[in-house]
């Protein structure tokens, strides 16, 4: 949505500001991701919320974290602008959920 395009767009301003200061900076843009509780704030009910993931497999807040010691443990030299992650139950193209990929 919006908030990703703008930090997306922030970061690539981020990046041309600090060439040459070796400072990387990557942005990770997660796609359906259940673990936390997140949606039952952003929702207000938690029935509501565990709707959301019902029938699929969601990334977990782990598979992000995962990705982010990743992009760390790289060597300094190497900085990976973008990861866009997405569990295999979605797609991007008009964003899609296969809800029966669960298990």
């Amino acid at each position: 949505g919006a908030s990703k395009a703008f930090v997306e767009q922030l970061m690539r301003n981020l990046r041309s500001d600090l060439l040459g200061k070796q400072v990387r900076a990557t942005t990770i843009a997660p796609g359906l991701c259940g673990g936390s509780e997140f949606s039952e704030v952003r929702l207000g009910d938690k029935a509501q919320a565990d709707a959301v993931y019902n029938g699929t497999k969601p990334l977990l807040p782990d598979d992000i974290a995962e990705t982010v010691a990743w992009v760390l443990a790289l060597p300094a030299h190497v900085n990976i602008n973008h990861v866009e992650m997405m569990p295999t139950c979605q797609a991007s193209a008009g964003l899609a959920v296969d809800r029966t990929m669960a298990g």
